[in-house]
C-alpha cells in the first residue's frame, strides 16, 4: 500500500506511525513544507520566554526516528502544489506521489491582516520559534496582539524577562471564559504590573524592526516588536481544489472514521471540522492532543475503518502568572445559542485542608438541567488546578450527572486538597440548587 502524508506536525507524524505499526511493508511518505516534523508547539512560548535554551528541546523525536527506526520517508522543505484524486497522486517538489491513501494534516496558518505583515511577527511553526527567539534578543519590551490561548500565555511568560504590553479586542482575555470568571482573570493579570488594553484593536502600525509604532482607539505608542496572536486560519487549500467537501466555515468535513467527502483521502488536526461530544454540532478545536488522536485514529482507519473517532470538548489549561488556568465542554454562550436549559455554579474554595493555608480555587460548572448532565466547566487557580479541570472534563465525557460527580471517590491527601474539595462542592451545591438536596 502507497500512504502519503500531507503535513508533518502532530496529526500528520502521529497518522504515519500508527500506519507503520499497523503495517511493516506500506510504504509511507511524509511530506512537509517547514524544515521540522513532530515538534512541540505548546512549548514554544516557554522557550522564547528563557525557559530553555536550545530550540532542539521542542522536537519530540529527531528526524532519525522516523526515518531510520520507523521506515518512514520524510521530505521536509516541500510544499504539496496539488492533489489529483482521479489520479490518485499528489504533486509535490516537481514529482508526482502516487498514493492509495492521502492524509491531509497541513495544519493552519496564524491570521495577521494584510496591512500589518512585514511590520509583525506570529507564532506557528519551529521556523517562527526560532525567528522570533532571534529577534527579542537585546530587547527590552514586546506588544501581544490578541488574548487568546495563545496571546495570553505569551503576555504571561514573556513578562518574566520583557515589559509587555497586550491588545485584547474583548474585555477580558480568554474570552471563552463566561464574564463571572473573566472578571477573576482580570483581576489576575491587571495585578501583573504590565499593560493591558481592552475593547481595543490596532489601526496603523509603522516603524522599522526595534522601532515600530502602534496606534489603538488609545492613541499611538512605541515598541520594539509585534506579535500577532489574533488567531488562525485552516490550511484547506489543498483540499477545497481537490473538490473535498467544506464547511461553511471553511473546514474540511470529516465522517466519523475521519474520512473526508474521498473515501480514499483523510483529513486531522487543525484544518478539519470536529464533532463537539456536548452538543454532537461541529466546530473547530485546533489543539495538540486532539491532534495526535485523529492521527492515530487515521493510522488504524486507512486499513479498513474500524475506530470511530468520538470527538472533543476542547479542553484547554495555559499557564497565566503562575495560575493554572482553563475550560472544557461548553460554556454559557454556547449553552444560550444551542438552547439548552442549562444550570451553573461558581464557587470560590480551598486547594488545600485548611490547617495547610492553601491558595484560592475558582471553580465553574455548567450543567442541562433537565438531565444534570456536566456540560462545561472552567477554572482558575493554582496547587492542581489543572487536574481538578481534566476531572470535570472526564465527567463530561463519561455522561455523568451532578448526582455522579458529588460521589465520585476523589483520592483525599490535605497537602492535595481538603476533604471537601471544590468538584464535590460545586456538585453538591448544583443538587441543591436544582431543589434536590442529598
Amino acid at each position: 500500500m502507497n500512504i502519503v502524508v500531507i503535513g508533518g506536525g502532530a496529526a500528520g507524524m502521529s497518522a504515519a506511525s500508527k500506519a507503520r505499526r499497523m503495517d511493516k511493508t506500506a510504504r509511507i511518505t511524509v511530506i512537509e513544507q517547514t524544515g521540522y516534523v513532530s515538534y512541540a508547539e505548546c512549548g514554544m512560548p516557554y522557550y522564547l520566554s528563557g525557559y530553555f535554551k536550545d530550540s532542539g528541546e521542542l522536537l519530540h523525536y529527531p528526524l532519525s526516528e522516523f526515518t531510520e527506526h520507523r521506515n518512514l520517508e520524510v521530505i521536509t522543505g516541500t510544499k504539496v502544489e496539488y492533489i489529483n484524486p482521479g489520479e490518485k497522486y499528489v504533486f509535490a517538489g516537481n514529482k508526482k506521489f502516487p498514493y492509495d491513501k492521502l492524509v491531509i494534516a497541513t495544519g493552519a496558518e496564524p491570521r495577521i491582516p494584510d496591512e500589518f505583515k512585514g511590520y509583525a511577527y506570529a507564532l506557528r511553526n519551529m521556523d517562527d520559534a526560532i525567528g522570533i527567539k532571534e529577534k527579542i534578543k537585546g530587547l527590552n519590551n514586546v506588544t501581544i496582539i490578541g488574548a487568546g490561548v495563545l496571546g495570553t500565555e505569551l503576555f504571561s511568560l514573556l513578562s518574566h524577562k520583557f515589559k509587555v504590553k497586550l491588545i485584547s479586542k474583548h474585555e477580558y482575555v480568554l474570552p471563552h471564559m463566561d464574564s463571572d470568571m473573566g472578571n477573576i482573570l482580570t483581576s489576575i493579570v491587571n495585578e501583573s504590573g504590565n499593560e493591558i488594553e481592552y475593547n481595543s484593536i490596532p489601526s496603523a502600525i509603522s516603524g522599522t524592526p526595534g522601532n515600530y509604532q502602534v496606534t489603538t482607539g488609545n492613541g499611538p505608542f512605541n515598541t520594539q516588536i509585534v506579535i500577532f496572536a489574533t488567531g488562525i486560519k485552516p490550511s484547506t487549500e489543498l483540499a477545497e481544489k481537490a473538490g473535498l467537501e467544506l464547511t461553511a466555515d471553511g473546514l474540511i468535513k470529516v465522517n466519523d472514521f475521519l474520512q473526508t467527502s474521498n473515501s480514499d483521502i483523510y483529513a486531522a488536526g487543525d484544518n478539519v471540522a470536529t464533532k463537539n461530544i456536548v452538543t454532537g454540532s461541529y466546530g473547530y478545536y485546533p489543539l495538540a492532543q486532539i491532534a495526535n488522536k485523529m492521527g492515530r485514529t487515521i493510522g488504524i482507519n486507512m486499513f479498513g475503518n474500524s475506530r470511530v473517532f468520538p470527538g472533543a470538548l476542547g479542553t484547554t489549561i495555559i499557564n497565566v502568572f503562575g495560575y493554572q488556568v482553563g475550560y472544557t465542554g461548553i460554556n454559557e454562550a454556547t449553552a444560550k445559542k444551542t438552547g439548552i436549559d442549562y444550570g451553573s455554579v461558581y464557587i470560590k474554595a480551598k486547594s488545600k485542608s485548611n490547617y495547610l493555608h492553601g491558595s484560592d480555587i475558582f471553580l465553574k460548572i455548567i450543567y442541562n438541567k433537565k438531565t444534570e448532565e456536566i456540560m462545561g466547566g472552567q477554572i482558575i487557580g493554582k496547587d492542581n488546578a489543572a487536574w481538578r479541570l481534566n476531572v470535570i472534563a472526564t465527567a463530561i465525557s463519561g455522561h455523568m450527572n451532578l448526582y455522579d460527580l458529588l460521589y465520585n471517590d476523589l483520592g483525599y491527601e490535605p497537602e492535595y486538597g481538603p476533604v471537601w474539595d471544590p468538584i464535590i462542592i460545586s456538585a453538591s451545591l448544583a443538587l441543591d440548587k436544582e431543589n434536590k438536596k442529598v
